[in-house]
């Protein structure tokens, strides 16, 4: 169960410069390193690029697609102190080999590896798989721009 204190609104950890639309035939492999490329924006000067590669790339072959056809790689780092997080959208999709599943959308999501901040992570976990139900990531997959992605996004 989600606790009111340990809540978070998506919108305060997705804008527009965080959401990638990725076109045409893609692997589950190459989604992720298309999403860690985006995520070192965000984390540049924390974290390093090969130290984010290689955990995302750890952590990756144990994250699970769920059946909704979601997908969140996530990794936790003690650098951080807060959420990073890059939201994909795949129009056409791809096959993940391990559940024969089609994801339309993953979420790359970095946690700060703090023991204060465990509850919030698992409480972000949830709200993701909650939220990005079939009927959502249908409809983020037909939009074009990530500012609509946002704004769709936006109070979930």
């Amino acid at each position: 169960m989600i606790r009111q204190a340990d809540s978070i609104n998506l919108s305060e950890i997705l804008n527009p410069e965080n959401i990638i639309f990725m076109e045409g035939p893609l692997s589950k492999e190459e989604a992720v390193r298309r999403l860690t490329e985006k995520m070192l924006t965000q984390v540049e000067g924390i974290i390093g690029r090969k130290a984010l590669f290689d955990r995302v790339a750890e952590v990756e072959k144990l994250n699970q697609v769920l059946e909704s056809g979601f997908y969140i790689p996530h990794a936790k780092f003690p650098e951080l102190d807060a959420f990073h997080a890059v939201l994909g959208i795949f129009p056409e999709g791809f096959t993940d080999p391990g559940t024969g599943l089609k994801v339309r959308s993953a979420l790359l999501l970095l946690s700060p590896h703090k023991p204060a901040f465990f509850q919030r992570h698992l409480n972000m976990l949830s709200l993701l798989s909650q939220t990005f139900q079939p009927e959502l990531i249908a409809k983020l997959a037909a939009l074009k721009t990530p500012a609509a992605a946002a704004a769709l996004l936006k109070g979930k």
